[in-house]
């Protein structure tokens, strides 16, 4: 997936405000960006970069937690089949409820080893300069990323109107992006039909 700098980034956020900021505001920027970025994430399951379709996960006792060695850990549990699904043939597919623990399947008598689970991965990076920080970001982020922190440093500078117009705009480059990623997704993938086939494990 396409990523662009976190130094592009903060050279569009100094454009939008018409300045060069000074060494301590640099952190203040940071923040205001990952504020942002936490925003982003939040704002869909679907971000094609976080999405993981049908990934065979262990299961212990009727539960997959969110954390496997040497896998991405789960933030939001989307669908958990039985067998690998989207494939060929139908997969069954087990309702489930999350705790702090993982997914608990509700598997009836099935008592499963393994399933099959969509997830919406966690989002981890800190965006910024520094060594410790990740230094590239979402292309598909970054105007949002820059015109929302620009919102942002305009609200705490205390130009209310400007922020709110700069916030609006903000939010519209954030909904085209939301509805490219909408559209890219299948529909069978969001939702599910309940058959026979699929609802026999229940």
């Amino acid at each position: 997936m396409e990523t662009r700098t976190y130094a592009d980034l903060y050279e569009l956020i100094e454009a939008l405000c018409g300045v060069s900021f000074a060494t301590l505001e640099r952190n203040r920027i940071k923040a205001l960006v990952n504020r942002r970025a936490t925003r982003a994430y939040r704002a869909s399951n679907y971000w094609t970069r976080y999405l993981v379709i049908g990934e065979e996960r262990t299961v212990t006792s009727n539960l997959i937690p969110y954390d496997e060695t040497a896998l991405d850990s789960i933030d939001t549990f989307l669908r958990i089949h039985r067998t690998e699904p989207f494939v060929s043939a139908s997969a069954q597919e087990f309702d489930f409820m999350v705790t702090a623990s993982g997914a608990t399947l509700v598997a009836g008598s099935l008592d499963p080893t393994s399933a099959f689970v969509t997830y919406k991965s966690q989002h981890t990076a800190i965006y910024g300069s520094g060594d410790s920080d990740t230094q590239t970001v979402p292309k598909e982020w970054l105007e949002y990323l820059a015109h929302g922190t620009y919102a942002d440093y305009l609200r705490a500078e205390g130009q209310q109107e400007k922020a709110a117009l700069a916030d609006a705009e903000a939010l519209d480059i954030l909904t085209d992006e939301l509805l490219r990623t909408d559209e890219q997704i299948p529909a069978f993938l969001k939702g599910r039909v309940s058959t026979n086939s699929n609802s026999q494990n229940r």
